[in-house]
């Protein structure tokens, strides 16, 4: 497995840490009587994606052996991206225990998470402009709004999903609105990179339009949809499906290079 490996971490992975920021973010303490459902879905979206990743040193043997005889440059943003996703992990996984023991976390605990989770977000983005054989990738303003974003906006669906957050709130319609304004201004800047390097925009546009774009007006509408389990599908829905497709084809940029 080689690309699509990576490309499963930073979805899953990327969504799972995203909610977990704004499962802190917005609500300080975890009402109803599946507390645990957050945290278990996090650390089970965030194990699939590690596992997938490391598909993609063919090798978990000699990768090991790689950090314990110092051939493992510690300085490559992707090495830093593996650090940070550990520690987060961790820390997910801690809260997940704790919580189905004690049926609530410290909220100390599961801030360090989200800050650590919004880290490696960034080091998501970050661990691809230093490939400087691909410009697409290299392009920091793109490339780091559209996966941090991209990964906030899912999160922040599958937090609202899970948690049965109303849209019509409005710390969710304000974070829903500003991750997704962040993502637009992301998928803009890659189309143009793209087109700049002779590949068609036409996946980031169409990631643009059911992405950002449906999300943050059915967010509008919110107040007038009676269904809210509903409209939470439909966000999430959204939000997944034009992120995959405009990140399938941020990565596919490198198999035709």
């Amino acid at each position: 497995m080689g690309l699509e490996s990576l490309y499963l971490f930073t979805m899953l992975g990327g969504m799972a840490a995203g909610a977990y920021a704004f499962d802190a973010g917005l609500r300080r303490t975890r009402e109803g009587s599946r507390p645990w459902l957050v945290p278990l879905v996090v650390v089970a979206l965030f194990a699939v994606g590690m596992i997938a990743a490391t598909t993609h040193v063919h090798s978990i043997p000699r990768a090991v052996e790689s950090v314990f005889g110092g051939t493992v440059n510690f300085g490559s943003g992707m090495i830093q991206e593996v650090a940070v996703a550990g520690c987060f992990f961790v820390l997910a996984i801690i809260d997940l225990v704790v919580t189905l023991v004690r049926k609530g976390s410290p909220y100390a605990l599961r801030v360090v998470g989200a800050v650590v989770g919004v880290i490696c977000l960034v080091m998501m983005g970050v661990a691809y402009i230093d490939v400087y054989g691909n410009p697409v990738w290299c392009n920091a303003p793109a490339t780091i709004l559209a996966f941090v974003a991209g990964d906030l906006a899912m999160g922040l669906a599958l937090f609202a999903l899970l948690a049965s957050a109303d849209y019509a709130g409005k710390p969710l319609r304000l974070a829903a609105y500003i991750v997704n304004a962040v993502l637009a201004v992301g998928l803009v800047l890659e189309a143009v990179a793209f087109s700049g390097e002779g590949f068609s925009p036409i996946t980031q546009i169409a990631g643009l339009v059911i992405a950002p774009v449906v999300s943050v007006v059915l967010v509008a509408l919110s107040s007038k949809i009676n269904n809210k389990k509903a409209l939470a599908i439909a966000i999430c829905v959204a939000s997944i499906v034009g992120v995959a497709i405009a990140r399938y084809a941020f990565y596919a940029t490198c198999t035709v290079a």
